[in-house]
């Protein structure tokens, strides 16, 4: 299996038209993949996840099958800048606005732009952020990756709309992977929604995301995991924050039967201002976990994060978050919030917030809570006419709004308001 894996990397690179140095490092990537032993419950990171269900031994490249089935896109197209789709591991630009063109923005395949702009993807694709040796999943999805997406928003431009990434899955394993930069001074709103239909789910789903927001850049990027029911997924989304630079990263989780996230953004220039949201809408035997990292690296940053969960029936989701200030980032600023609402007896969530400090003038602090819907805030609604399902759809509407209104775009915020909705109703009809 080993020796014909190899093959299979070698054939997917070159029936991509990659250059000779993706094609070393998908390589690479598998020899580290091979070497890397598979995550164990001794692993902290994952004492609570159960990885039992993956089959390591048999990793390989999607094979090319029918295209999914054509799903309604999350927006209208003229709402976005630029629109991408990628269907299996065929991509597509559908639009590009007239103010994206001018702007010089690039939206393209990955594949294709590591020939194009091959230096901006030599120099960053799983290199800082998300290389091989982070772990097996990262050097998996560089060995397998397909398609992809690169975004590079160039200095000075300003987009009005987002640009939208829709990544469609079939039944076989998919290995989405995403690179953004933007210029400095420039500004730009990414949302990236992977999904599947429930007849056409993926078994495994192994995501990789990397941001690059350049000095003055404004970043914005929402992620929506919406795949069906029966898929499990892994993400890694890590950014790095240029001095004076602002990101907001936004992490919606309603599909799958099991997913996991990691997180992390690292602030490296003074002035550095992140946030980092995170919702979740989890029913029947769902299971999340959520691992975040805030890394301060720099004096004179800030780190604001914010993970709301809603868990009904059986599901469990996870939160574990670090604030992390290196000893040289002082006036480092910090805060980190985990909310969990309980629709009925029977979920779980566990919720460990961390932190590990090593400057002395610094302002770091966290938070958690838990608990079940207080049943006089029923009794209320209700007394004012309002059915149970009426009534509990607008809690959850409440519990979620404060994540959404940290989403800046208010097209995105529009879209994954409806998401969560369409989700809730579903059930709530059920």
């Amino acid at each position: 299996m080993t020796s014909t894996t190899r093959d299979l990397i070698t054939d997917l690179s070159t029936s991509h038209g990659e250059p000779g140095w993706l094609r070393e490092r998908r390589a690479a990537a598998w020899h580290v993949y091979e070497t890397t032993p598979a995550p164990t419950w001794s692993d902290e990171e994952w004492r609570r996840t159960d990885t039992s269900w993956v089959d390591w031994d048999g990793a390989a490249p999607a094979a090319n099958g029918a295209d999914p089935a054509r799903l309604a896109l999350p927006m209208e197209v003229s709402s976005a800048s630029v629109l991408l789709r990628q269907r299996g591991s065929m991509v597509e630009v559908l639009y590009t606005s007239p103010e994206a063109r001018d702007a010089g923005v690039t939206v393209v395949s990955l594949a294709a732009a590591a020939d194009s702009d091959g230096d901006t993807v030599a120099d960053r694709l799983g290199t800082d952020l998300a290389p091989p040796s982070a772990g097996k999943l990262q050097a998996m999805n560089a060995a397998l990756w397909s398609g992809g997406a690169f975004v590079r928003v160039p200095e000075g431009a300003k987009l009005t709309a987002p640009i939208v990434i829709v990544i469609d899955a079939a039944d076989q394993p998919i290995f989405p992977r995403t690179l953004v930069s933007t210029g400095a001074g420039s500004s730009a709103d990414v949302l990236e929604w992977w999904r599947s239909s429930q007849a056409a789910t993926p078994g495994l789903a192994n995501g990789c995301v990397e941001l690059f927001v350049g000095a003055g850049s404004k970043l914005s990027y929402t992620h929506v995991q919406a795949w069906g029911g029966h898929a499990g997924s892994f993400l890694t989304q890590y950014a790095s924050v240029a001095r004076d630079a602002e990101l907001a990263t936004t992490n919606v989780t309603l599909g799958g039967r099991f997913h996991k996230g990691a997180i992390a953004a690292t602030l490296t220039g003074p002035g550095a201002n992140v946030r980092l949201n995170g919702m979740a809408y989890l029913d029947g035997e769902q299971f999340a976990d959520h691992h975040t990292l805030q890394d301060h690296r720099t004096t004179d940053a800030a780190s604001d994060l914010l993970y709301v969960n809603v868990l009904d029936g059986s599901a469990r989701s996870v939160y574990a978050g670090t604030i992390m200030v290196q000893p040289h980032a002082q006036r480092s600023n910090a805060y980190q919030q985990n909310r969990n609402l309980m629709l009925k007896r029977g979920p779980r969530a566990d919720s460990i917030p961390r932190l590990e400090i090593m400057a002395d003038d610094v302002r770091c602090t966290h938070g958690s809570t838990t608990s079940t819907i207080d049943p006089m805030h029923l009794y209320y609604l209700g007394s004012r006419g309002l059915g149970l399902d009426q009534a509990r759809s607008l809690i959850v509407d409440g519990t979620f709004e404060p994540v959404l209104d940290r989403i800046p775009d208010a097209t995105v915020r529009s879209a994954v308001r409806t998401a969560v909705r369409a989700k809730l109703h579903g059930t709530a009809a059920a």
